[in-house]
């Protein structure tokens, strides 16, 4: 069955009212077609490592994926934290190891590796933690990053392993994912392009003896009408237009040389693409990951979806207006898409 992804910032930046916090995670903890909450990672937010316990806590379907950068803490320590909140949530959590895109975010909190080593340093990462998880018995590892000795965790995860996703578009990312990603998410793309992608994840995969799954990451605009949808997409590309130039919306700096950046710009010399990818937003925001939206009436927006679903995406990270925020609106839309998409 299809599953539906969604994104929050539980605690926002410079928010001091915890009760309004629970308000948004109890909104999403009622969702019925929610599956998991991405609950992103930024030197400068709330650390997740702290909300995503206080929202596990707050809720009983609430499941998250909480990004985690490779570095920021030790492998062993990372397995060991993740086991234990695993337990806690009761098997309800994912990881979304980012390796990072942008050095300047990284610099501030001490990590100055080349992205091609911060991408070694993730495989032999994963393959601690992995193995922390599993092994019976302690075990020393010595590598090109790490040393650890008489590893030990008297906890392991409710899961066996908790579920890890990943994304990026560099041949460094995709070989990473191959190695040990549970499921790779992709920003959104034309079907044309999606399918290369899906391709080139599933045939490196392969060479490992692994399968992989996919995600897509779409804003949604939806109407009655088609001119209703893109009425409320031009009201948002006009919201954040009005914004240029100040921190009211997150934007990709022109520092960040990702692979998956460059690829977003590239998409932006048409705003539309197949029958209702739409680009508008993605230009605004410097190629900015989940900028990339459907806009239309259910009907058109379902078909698409259906057709990304038959080049083998098995999940939606959707969003929708100018913060890419979670909309109860979109609940009934979802239930029916679900049904249909099964």
């Amino acid at each position: 069955m299809v599953e539906f992804f969604t994104g929050l910032q539980p605690l926002q930046t410079d928010e001091t009212d915890p009760d309004l916090m629970i308000s948004r995670i109890q909104e999403l903890d009622r969702s019925q077609v929610i599956d998991r909450i991405l609950l992103g990672y930024s030197s400068t937010w709330p650390h997740n490592h702290a909300t995503a316990p206080f929202a596990l806590a707050m809720s009983e379907r609430f499941s998250p994926i909480v990004a985690h950068r490779p570095g920021v803490m030790a492998p062993v320590a990372a397995a060991r934290y993740f086991a234990t909140l695993d337990v806690l949530a009761r098997g309800r959590l994912a990881i979304n190891v980012v390796v990072g895109g942008s050095d300047k975010d990284l610099r501030r909190e001490s990590d100055d590796l080349s992205k091609t080593d911060r991408y070694r340093r993730a495989i032999e990462y994963l393959d601690i933690i992995r193995r922390a998880w599993t092994e019976t018995e302690p075990f020393d590892h010595r590598g090109e990053y790490y040393t650890a000795e008489a590893v030990k965790l008297r906890t392991k995860p409710l899961q066996g392993q908790v579920p890890i996703l990943m994304g990026g578009e560099s041949a460094d990312a995709v070989d990473f994912g191959a190695r040990h990603a549970d499921l790779y998410m992709l920003w959104g793309e034309p079907l044309a392009g999606t399918k290369e992608r899906i391709d080139r994840v599933t045939a490196a995969a392969e060479r490992h003896g692994r399968a992989m799954r996919f995600s897509l990451s779409l804003r949604l605009f939806i109407g009655d009408t088609d001119d209703d949808a893109w009425a409320r997409a031009r009201a948002v590309e006009r919201q954040i237009a009005d914004a240029a130039g100040t921190p009211a919306f997150l934007r990709s700096s022109s520092t960040d040389t990702s692979v998956g950046r460059q690829r977003a710009l590239a998409l932006t010399d048409h705003e539309l693409h197949d029958d209702c990818f739409w680009t508008g937003l993605t230009k605004l925001l410097g190629g900015f990951a989940n900028s990339q939206a459907l806009v239309g009436t259910e009907e058109r927006v379902l078909d698409t979806l259906g057709r990304y679903r038959e080049l083998g995406v098995d999940a939606f990270l959707v969003t929708t207006g100018a913060e890419a925020a979670w909309d109860p609106s979109l609940e009934g839309f979802l239930a029916r898409a679900k049904k249909e998409l099964a």
